[in-house]
C-alpha cells in the first residue's frame, strides 16, 4: 500500500505535465497562425485607436459617378475673382514640406505612361506655384485613409469616383458585413488617419502621420467642380427618396430662399412650410395642396443661389461635403499629394495611377464603371442661371480654377 502511494501521485503528475505541455505547445502554434493571418488586424488594434466615425464618414454616399468631360486645363494665372473661407495663415510658420513628386515616387511605371507622368508631375508643379503665391493656407482637413497592403493613402473627393473607391477598398480590405447594398464609408474607420507626429522635412519627402510610412503614395480624383455640383444636384432629381435624405442639407433651404412671399401671412407662411416638410417626407402629394407654391424639387438657380446666399453670411452649410471647394476640402496645400487624378481624363490616368499601387488587375472594375463620357451638359445648367449668379458661383470655385487648371464656365442667356 505504501509502494502504491508514492508511484501512483508520480505517475499522475507525469501525465498531467505533458498534458499541460501539449496545451502550452498547441496554444503557441494556435497563436502563430493567428498573427502570421491577421497581421493587420493585430497592428490596428495594439498601435491604432479605432476612430468613431463621423457624421461625414458615416454618411452613405451614392455620389454617381459623371462628369463633365470637354473641360481644359488651363494655366493657373487667371484673375482672382475671390476666396470663400479665410485659412490660418502663419507667416513664421510657412509650411515647406509641399513639393512636387520627386522622379522616384512616380517610377517603375510603363514607358507608355511617360506622358501621364509628366503631366502628373506638370500638374503639383502649378499647384505649388499656387500655394506659394497664397502662403500655403490651411483648412485643418485631414480625409485620408491609407490602406498599408497597398502602401497607399486615398483622399476620397465626394462627387468624383468616391463611390467607386470606397466600393473597392470596403471589399478588398475589410471583413465588414454590408447592409444590403449600401457602402458605408464608415466601415473604413480603422484606415482614417490619425495621430499627427510633427515631423519636419529634412530635403526629403516626409509623412507627418504615425501609421503613414513617407514611400506612401497618396493619391486623389478630381473633377470640374460644376460638373461636380451638377451631379450632386440631379440627385434628387432622379431619385425620389434623395429628397428627405438632403432634406435639411439644402433642398427645404433652396425652396424656402427662392420662394417665400414676403406678402404671406404668418398663418400661411407657416401653413406652407408645415406641408412643405410632409411633402419631402411623402405624406403629402402636391395634388391636395395646389395653391402651395412649395411643393415642388428645387430647380438649379435655386440651389446655386442658397449656396451664394449661404457663402456670404458665413452659413457653415456652404461647406458641405459634396460641393466644397475641392482646394479646401483636400487641404491641397497641406496635404501633399503625389498623384492627382482629373476625372475627366480617367481612361488615360487611371490606368497609370492603378499601375504604380500594382492593381492593374482590377483595371477593368475601374474603367467599367468610372465612363469619361457622362450625359450632364454643364452649359446647358449654367445657362439656367443669371448673370450675377454665374459670377457668384464660379467666383466660389475660383481657387479651385487656380490650383488644378479647370475652365470657369460663362453662358450667355
Amino acid at each position: 500500500m505504501t509502494r502504491c502511494c508514492i508511484i501512483l501521485p508520480y505517475s499522475c503528475g507525469w501525465v498531467i505535465h505533458r498534458i499541460l505541455n501539449l496545451l502550452i505547445l498547441f496554444s503557441s502554434l494556435f497563436l502563430w497562425y493567428l498573427i502570421i493571418t491577421h497581421q493587420e488586424a493585430l497592428h490596428w488594434y495594439f498601435f491604432d485607436e479605432i476612430p468613431k466615425c463621423t457624421e461625414t464618414e458615416t454618411s452613405q454616399v451614392g455620389d454617381e459617378i459623371s462628369h463633365h468631360g470637354n473641360q481644359v486645363e488651363q494655366d493657373s494665372e487667371s484673375h482672382q475673382v475671390g476666396s470663400k473661407v479665410e485659412p490660418k495663415k502663419d507667416q513664421t510658420t510657412v509650411r515647406n514640406k509641399f513639393k512636387p513628386p520627386k522622379d522616384e515616387s512616380l517610377q517603375n511605371l510603363s514607358p507608355e505612361s511617360q506622358d501621364i507622368q509628366d503631366r502628373f508631375k506638370e500638374r503639383n508643379k502649378v499647384i505649388k506655384g499656387v500655394c506659394e503665391t497664397e502662403k500655403y493656407p490651411d483648412f485643418e482637413q485631414s480625409n485620408m485613409y491609407h490602406f498599408p497592403a497597398l502602401k497607399a493613402t486615398w483622399l476620397p473627393l465626394f462627387g468624383a469616383s468616391s463611390t467607386l473607391w470606397k466600393k473597392f477598398f470596403i471589399d478588398q480590405y475589410t471583413t465588414r458585413r454590408r447592409h444590403g447594398d449600401q457602402y458605408n464609408l464608415g466601415y473604413l474607420g480603422k484606415f482614417l488617419l490619425q495621430y499627427k507626429m510633427g515631423k519636419k522635412g529634412n530635403g526629403r519627402k516626409t509623412r507627418s502621420f504615425s501609421a503613414e510610412p513617407d514611400e506612401s503614395v497618396r493619391f486623389t480624383v478630381i473633377r470640374h467642380p460644376l460638373s461636380r455640383l451638377i451631379a450632386h444636384f440631379r440627385k434628387p432629381q432622379l431619385e425620389r427618396g434623395e429628397l428627405a435624405a438632403l432634406k435639411d442639407q439644402w433642398v427645404r433651404p433652396s425652396i424656402l430662399l427662392g420662394r417665400t412671399d414676403p406678402n404671406w401671412t404668418d398663418e400661411q407662411k407657416s401653413s406652407f412650410e408645415q406641408e412643405l416638410n410632409d411633402w419631402i417626407d411623402g405624406k403629402l402629394t402636391p395634388e391636395q395642396s395646389p395653391n402651395n407654391p412649395l411643393l415642388s424639387a428645387p430647380t438649379f438657380p435655386e440651389f446655386v443661389r442658397f449656396i451664394i446666399d449661404a457663402d456670404a453670411k458665413g452659413d457653415d452649410r456652404a461647406n458641405n461635403v459634396h460641393w466644397r471647394s475641392i482646394s479646401e476640402w483636400l487641404d491641397i496645400c497641406q496635404n501633399d499629394i503625389d498623384i492627382i487624378v482629373k476625372q475627366e481624363n480617367v481612361k488615360s490616368e487611371i490606368p497609370v495611377l492603378l499601375e504604380k499601387l500594382d492593381l492593374t488587375s482590377h483595371e477593368g472594375y475601374f474603367l467599367e464603371n468610372a465612363d469619361e463620357a457622362d450625359n450632364i451638359n454643364v452649359e446647358e445648367f449654367v445657362g439656367q442661371l443669371s448673370k450675377q449668379d454665374q459670377e457668384g458661383i464660379n467666383a466660389f470655385y475660383e481657387m479651385d480654377y487656380r490650383y488644378f487648371g479647370y475652365q470657369p464656365v460663362f453662358v450667355d442667356n
